[in-house]
């Protein structure tokens, strides 16, 4: 049938059914094509490296192979998929990401400057884009946990984190790993009545948990009496003109909303108290000088508490008492120093890794925030000079690693290259511990979140003339 001009035919239009076959071949391809390129991407080889992967003898040269953010292969001959994104290592070093056992930095702010706030957390106050969490990922640094600052009595909780994230959420490993307790009196008050406040308070807290505990039908009966309450005021309202009626409306939700609030508050308070007294939540105790250490290991046994302690410089003398205690242990980050005898007045060389070590307590380094010392700034610098003062190089790069992983609790996921765990991965120039290497690529959850070759930094320090121009 012919088609008069200037019509046209709607049948001519349609695409023919080899036509439509072709359509969806194209499609089906392209998204094959997608396919491949994300599982590419997320599939990736490190070739060629010394291997140090912690758990396990090292490897001269071998292949770590990684898809979907872990771990999945380590060995000298592996064959690598064809779809794998390689990293030529050769020459270079691979351990395990190093992990940060305590810092405040990676927060806007590093303490509340209040001192009894277990409702807070530092998850509310983490900033991603600090330039602790850059600094990190320079130093390989891939795991830390954020702690509230010392100057507090009964401080926030903290948080496990990596290093590398857009947002707090796409880097939280663990919520609310630990509350914050600090022997260090807040200004304005004696050692003795910080002490005494914090005991009142901690006992105030388990009798009303036990309280709690032994009424279950207390809350009904508060939320009953409110009701009544309500209705009360309601009542009294409607005998009042229109006017007032509305202004009462208005003060009657402002007051609600502060009620709900204080509610919300003492509700997290209670939470995180019931958490603490029951062994589910780890005590983060702060304690600046060996007297304090006795205090808190009253404290642990008054309270049966999980504890952590983390130790200022002049705890030396606490190595003995805590070797029989058998309590994880983080150390002063300024781990050297000279100290005078009161009679003698002869100066004597303090070196804790060797003083608690000698006495057989586990512990762990601590780093320097930045903007403080410049060598216990760098985790290297930590480990190096445990092993200058008689620390095996494996017991030092594994509390780098592996024994910071099992304070934390996350030894699981991270802390040594292992099948299934993250591939949290640093590749290094040399030696970890030699003062000329310098950390070349970091990876986290099997993306590359810092290359040396791509510092900014780095490049103005070593390159000043490209920004002049």
């Amino acid at each position: 049938m012919a088609v008069p001009i200037g019509k046209t035919n709607p049948r001519a239009l349609m695409p023919g059914r080899n036509a439509r076959k072709s359509g969806v071949f194209a499609v089906m391809m392209l998204l094959s094509a997608m396919c491949a390129a994300a599982s590419a991407q997320d599939s990736l080889a490190i070739r060629g490296a010394h291997i140090i992967p912690i758990e396990g003898d090292e490897i001269e040269s071998g292949t770590i192979l990684i898809a979907d953010g872990r771990i999945t292969d380590i060995g000298e001959e592996l064959e690598i998929p064809v779809d794998a994104k390689v990293i030529d290592a050769a020459g270079k070093v691979v351990m395990p990401g190093i992990i940060n056992v305590h810092s405040s930095a990676g927060m806007s702010q590093s303490n509340e400057q209040n001192p009894i706030v277990p409702f807070l957390s530092v998850v509310d106050s983490i900033d991603p884009i600090r330039t602790f969490f850059e600094e990190s990922r320079r130093l390989g640094v891939t795991t830390a946990a954020v702690v509230p600052g010392n100057s507090t009595m009964i401080g926030g909780r903290a948080a496990i984190v990596k290093t590398a994230g857009s947002y707090v959420d796409d880097m939280l490993v663990r919520r609310d790993s630990g509350l914050k307790i600090s022997l260090s009196p807040v200004s304005g008050s004696s050692r003795m009545s910080h002490i005494a406040r914090l005991r009142k308070e901690l006992t105030e807290a388990r009798e009303e948990i036990e309280a709690e505990k032994e009424s279950p039908d207390k809350q009904e009966k508060d939320s009953a009496d409110s009701k009544g309450e309500e209705e009360e005021e309601k009542d009294a309202e409607e005998e009042g003109d229109q006017e007032e009626e509305e202004q009462d409306e208005d003060d009657s939700s402002d007051a609600a909303d502060a009620t709900s609030a204080q509610q919300a508050t003492e509700n997290e308070r209670l939470e995180a108290y019931r958490k603490l007294l029951s062994g589910k939540m780890t005590a983060i105790i702060y304690c600046p000088t060996a007297m304090d250490v006795t205090q808190a290991l009253s404290l642990i046994e008054e309270f049966e508490l999980k504890p952590v302690l983390v130790l200022g410089r002049d705890c030396e003398e606490s190595a003995e008492l805590l070797a029989k205690k058998k309590i994880p242990i983080v150390l002063d980050s300024t781990m050297v120093y000279w100290k005078t005898d009161p009679q003698t007045r002869e100066d004597e060389q303090i070196v804790l890794t060797k003083t608690f070590s000698d006495a057989g307590v586990d512990f762990v380094f601590q780093f320097a925030d930045s903007g403080t010392s410049l060598g216990p700034h760098y985790p290297s610098f930590q480990a190096a000079t445990a092993v200058k003062f008689g620390m095996s190089r494996e017991d030092a790069l594994r509390k780098l690693t592996l024994d910071a992983a099992r304070l934390l609790g996350v030894d699981n996921a991270v802390g040594s290259i292992e099948k299934g765990k993250d591939a949290d991965l640093v590749i290094l120039t040399g030696d970890p511990l030699d003062v000329t290497t310098w950390v070349e690529t970091t990876l986290v959850n099997g993306k590359v979140v810092y290359e040396r070759s791509e510092d900014p930094r780095i490049r103005r320090l070593f390159h000043p003339e490209e920004d002049a121009e």
